[in-house]
């Protein structure tokens, strides 16, 4: 087992794995782009260390990466809606199958 201090060179050895799934992250985004070209809104990618005192040993702690993806959603118009005798949601909608 090797050890290294903590840098942004040395991060991809922290948990393996981490540099694929921020790969993935990163790619899953500017994918998002190419497919949603009209959702002028960012998207984001973050790599996030949760860092909390070793149970064992005060002078240790533990180190959780965790990548993270935020993508614009849909914007989606409301739907009007009425309520039923029995409680229930009626709505209209264009049957363009039928039309």
């Amino acid at each position: 087992m090797k050890s290294a201090t903590l840098t942004l060179e040395t991060l991809h050895h922290l948990s393996e794995g981490l540099a694929a799934d921020f790969k993935q992250q990163m790619e899953s985004a500017v994918m998002d782009c190419r497919q949603r070209p009209s959702l002028p809104d960012k998207r984001e990618v973050t790599l996030k260390l949760t860092i909390t005192p070793h149970p064992e040993d005060p002078d240790d702690v533990l180190i959780q990466p965790v990548t993270l993806r935020k993508m614009p959603a849909r914007k989606i118009e409301p739907v009007r809606a009425r309520r039923t005798s029995k409680n229930q949601l009626q709505f209209d909608f264009v049957d363009e199958e039928g039309a």
